[in-house]
């Protein structure tokens, strides 16, 4: 069951574990960024944090960036450590549960989640397949954190079929054009030959001539 938090919908689990871990943040001095940060690496040794809120900002699946006003509000402000860290845990969980692949097998090279200067949230992917390299971005509804990881998936579903579409459409402009080649071959070929066939009348009506 979700539960809302601030202006974001998280699981209880994480809500949970969020709201353990305020009292202990409270008492943190330090009231930096980069504490913030090296508080989150502490909790969730395995996630790469980050600032850059550019996507494609990091290497593997398991990148969370943040922006530095969110960090500083999760120092001041405990309602919002508290949404935020719940927010953080959730967005483990995708990660932790991330597929190696696509539905349609592409490989997942690397993955992150964005957590913007407005606290909205969106996620960034690239992916490997046949040799091609395609970067996906789409904003995730904080309403729906349940579906995040199934609309990645069916995000990166609807591009590889509109890649389809489009492939398919080109090698059939591609073969539309071979063919008015070849029929533009073929007039010129019949063209030719009925130039030489004229030719070689016309050489007989000069020998009869002659004759």
């Amino acid at each position: 069951m979700a539960v809302k938090v601030g202006n974001s919908w998280v699981s209880e689990a994480a809500y949970a574990y969020a709201r353990s871990k305020v009292s202990e943040n409270t008492c943190a001095e330090d009231k930096t960024e980069n504490s913030m940060l090296n508080q989150l690496s502490e909790k969730y040794p395995d996630i790469n944090f980050n600032t850059s809120t550019k996507p494609f900002s990091g290497d593997g699946k398991n990148n969370i960036s943040i922006a530095p006003n969110i960090l500083k509000q999760m120092e001041n402000d405990p309602d919002k450590r508290l949404e935020y860290e719940a927010l953080i845990y959730d967005c483990n969980q995708v990660i932790k549960n991330m597929p190696d692949k696509t539905q349609n097998g592409a490989t997942i090279k690397s993955f992150g989640f964005i957590i913007h200067a407005d606290g909205s949230l969106s996620g960034w992917s690239v992916s490997e397949s046949g040799g091609d390299t395609s970067r996906s971005r789409y904003a995730l509804d904080k309403n729906k954190k349940d579906s995040w990881l199934d609309k990645i998936l069916e995000k990166k579903k609807q591009k590889k079929a509109e890649e389809k579409k489009l492939q398919e459409k080109k090698v059939e402009e591609k073969l539309q054009i071979k063919i008015e080649e070849q029929k533009e071959q073929q007039e010129k070929l019949t063209e030719a030959v009925g130039s030489v066939k004229d030719g070689v009348k016309t050489a007989g009506s000069i020998v009869d001539l002659k004759a």
